[in-house]
């Protein structure tokens, strides 16, 4: 009885002590996923419903008999609004993916560059971003990209090259739909390599990096390659520093790729600083590429678009009652 009585004591104590150390561990854990929640929130989605200046074309300097408005629908029922901006001899066509701060009319400056540049240019806004409905996640924009590739695929020339374009955080998303609907080219501008490298230089002093997450890991995405690359960056980059642009370059394992380093180049002003350069390595690019080979379009399983189905009604019948209630 004695030495149960003992036994007793010491698992008491055993759990005793345990506590304190189970409690840190959690609020730990806890902390941490808020601060990758807030990280997310913060750092990956930035949306701003209102635009920039206006939601005209020809205030961003596009001409407007060039330029189509457009809306087009996610599979699982979201409607994505967009510009499909014609060049007057277009040597290709891209899909643009822009970054996670305001919606296309942030970007819309670029538009008449790469215009000059011979390219047609789908520019959309993700869901939740500008007039897009819904609201932003990390699958959420993934699959926009992917319907916008879609829809790029039926309203392009079929007799001129294709090629997905992504700024910043659109870089992380193009290079995510690259390995599911085949291009041409891909051009990737100002983008980071993966979500702990971001994560490092957004917060050096929190160890936020160890739950950041691979979903977004353009690195591994470029060693898989087969088509060529272009990659832009900044050498004063204060977003996604130089080093993430040569990074992702040398992990390319296509051999015709090509690094462009803009002097003293921003995360943001890159066009500014240096549009006449920029617009004939984009030419040249486009002009250069060879036609793919392998052509492909990845559905969704089977599961997955069953479910999406289901949303995809469920949001059109909610949208046809607001409809009608605002009518």
């Amino acid at each position: 009885m004695g030495n149960q009585v003992k036994r007793v004591k010491r698992l008491q104590q055993l759990a005793e002590a345990a506590v304190g150390p189970i409690v840190i561990g959690g609020l730990t854990l806890f902390a941490l996923d808020v601060a990758r929640r807030v990280f997310r929130r913060t750092q990956l989605f930035c949306p701003t419903r209102q635009p920039l200046y206006s939601w005209h074309p020809q205030d961003y300097g596009i001409d407007r008999t060039r330029v189509d408005e457009l809306w087009f629908e996610t599979d699982d029922g979201e409607m994505l609004h967009g510009w499909y901006c014609r060049a007057e001899r277009p040597t290709a066509s891209a899909l643009y993916c822009h970054g996670n701060t305001g919606n296309l009319t942030n970007v819309a400056h670029v538009m008449p560059h790469l215009m000059d540049a011979g390219i047609n240019v789908l520019l959309f806004d993700y869901r939740g971003f500008g007039r897009s409905t819904g609201h932003p996640s990390l699958s959420g924009i993934v699959s926009d990209g992917l319907a916008a590739a879609r829809f790029h695929e039926q309203i392009r020339p079929k007799n001129v090259a294709s090629i997905l374009y992504g700024y910043s955080l659109g870089g992380a998303v193009a290079a995510q739909v690259i390995q599911h609907h085949s291009f041409d080219g891909l051009v990737l501008q100002s983008t980071f390599t993966n979500l702990p490298d971001i994560a490092r230089v957004a917060f050096p002093h929190v160890p936020l990096h160890l739950v950041a997450g691979d979903f977004f890991d353009t690195i591994s995405a470029v060693k898989h390659l087969k088509i060529p690359l272009l990659v832009i960056h900044g050498t004063e980059d204060e977003t996604c520093p130089c080093w993430m642009g040569s990074k992702l370059f040398e992990s390319c394992a296509n051999q015709t790729k090509q690094l462009i380093n803009v002097e003293g180049g921003l995360h943001k002003d890159l066009f500014v600083r240096d549009a006449d350069s920029l617009v004939w390595a984009v030419n040249r690019f486009a002009q250069d590429l060879p036609r793919r080979n392998e052509v492909f379009d990845d559905p969704p399983p089977m599961i997955d678009r069953w479910i999406d189905g289901v949303f995809r009604q469920m949001r059109r019948a909610m949208r046809r009652r607001f409809t009608q209630q605002t009518t």
